[in-house]
């Protein structure tokens, strides 16, 4: 039988028994739509994958004999393209958002809402039955790691390549990929796609060897290996010295591309997306992605001069900067992850109530407000700013500049 005409099944991994036995109760209501299955700790989980057809797993993180993570791991390599929902409870919006943004796996926080899980499975399952399959991708699981704090080696492998990651309470210590250690060896491990992951809950590296976060050592990751693609690398080779120490500033790249999303390198022809942004976009064929990030910086400065304004970012919808302004300091290499939870929100509350394309979201704090606004459909402008400012002037900037800064982004 066509694995999209059986009936699904759905396999739950936890550990707490009475919780398991709530959820196979609850679930039991969709007997007709999918199967339930239960195991109550990775190794039992591992048996049913075994034996058992399974379209999609649900698992805990932490979990005796075998956790959620040496499950994830042995997926990697014997059931890669299987989805997969993480419960936890120590997950934050900024990284389930991250997470979910590369198309790795959906994340739950614990305690459970019932409703939310039976959305996300008739979600995936849907999914599956469209073709479309997410597995679970190394830099999804590598956040993971940081989230749950946990301390573990890593062998990696893919294409031939071997590498480790070692990790201390969350924190990356050390990388080597046979060819360099430390911070060099990271960038090139961590954009490795099609990865086959081991996990050894020791971490064999007891000096902190790297002092740059996971979540700036990806986005840099993802740059070095865009920029190899886009001058014919092959994507597995060394990484040029004057790339490695130059700064890593976010706001030097207009797209990173992640392993597990579509192509939405620069490479992308400009008038297939004549019809999903509302733009014109005859005005910029011919022009270099580097006048348009120019021109999107003059924009942003225009916004910077304003009374009150403390920092202007362009975010792409996939969370990472584009580019960016501040005027106070402000970090912007952080913002683009912490406001596309802040802005997808804003924008799923106005589809639920039927409102409609967001136009601006605002929300106002002590010390002043922060503004969101989509500009086209692959970006969005923050603004950060102080109680002073003038709101009426920033409204009047997003209304003249925002097909300008659609445009640039669409490059």
């Amino acid at each position: 039988m066509d694995k999209n005409s059986r009936m699904k099944n759905v396999l739950i991994v936890d550990d707490e028994r009475y919780f398991l036995m709530s959820l196979v109760e609850g679930l039991g209501t969709y007997a007709a739509d999918f199967n339930t299955l239960t195991a109550e700790n990775g190794k039992k989980a591992v048996d049913v994958l075994n034996r058992t057809g399974i379209d999609l797993v649900v698992t805990d993180l932490k979990m005796p004999e075998m956790d959620g993570f040496e499950l994830l791991a042995f997926m990697t390599k014997n059931y890669p393209a299987i989805p997969v929902i993480v419960m936890t409870a120590y997950c934050t919006p900024e990284i389930k958002t991250r997470l979910e943004l590369i198309g790795s796996f959906k994340v739950l926080e614990k305690p459970l809402d019932f409703k939310d899980l039976v959305d996300c499975i008739f979600a995936e399952l849907a999914n599956i039955s469209k073709g479309y399959i997410r597995g679970i991708t190394l830099p999804a699981f590598l956040q993971l790691v940081e989230m749950e704090r946990k301390t573990c080696t890593l062998t990696i492998r893919s294409r031939g390549r071997k590498g480790f990651l070692y990790f201390s309470d969350g924190e990356l210590m050390d990388a080597d990929n046979g060819r360099e250690q430390q911070e060099k060896a990271a960038l090139d491990i961590v954009c490795w796609d099609e990865a086959e992951i081991e996990i050894s809950s020791v971490c064999r590296e007891k000096n902190r060897n790297i002092p740059t976060s996971l979540s700036h050592l990806l986005m840099e990751g993802f740059r070095l290996k865009d920029e190899e693609k886009r001058s014919g690398g092959n994507g597995g080779s060394q990484y040029p010295e004057a790339a490695l120490t130059a700064t890593t500033g976010a706001e030097d790249f207009s797209s990173i591309l992640a392993e597990s999303g579509p192509d939405t390198g620069a490479d992308t022809d400009i008038k297939s997306k004549q019809n999903q942004l509302p733009v014109d976009l005859s005005i910029i064929e011919g022009m270099t992605k580097e006048e348009a990030m120019a021109s999107a910086k003059e924009i942003l400065n225009e916004f910077s001069k304003l009374q009150g304004v403390d920092a202007v970012c362009l975010v792409g919808r996939d969370g990472f900067l584009l580019d960016s302004i501040s005027r106070t300091g402000i970090d912007t290499e952080m913002i683009g992850a912490i406001a596309s939870s802040g802005f997808g929100a804003s924008e799923s509350m106005g589809r639920q109530l039927g409102k409609g394309v967001m136009s601006i979201s605002m929300i106002e704090f002590d010390k002043g407000p922060v503004m969101f606004s989509p500009v086209g459909d692959d970006a969005f402008l923050v603004i950060v700013a102080e109680k002073d400012s003038n709101l009426g002037m920033i409204r009047l900037k997003l209304k003249k500049h925002s097909a300008e800064l659609a445009t640039a982004a669409a490059i």
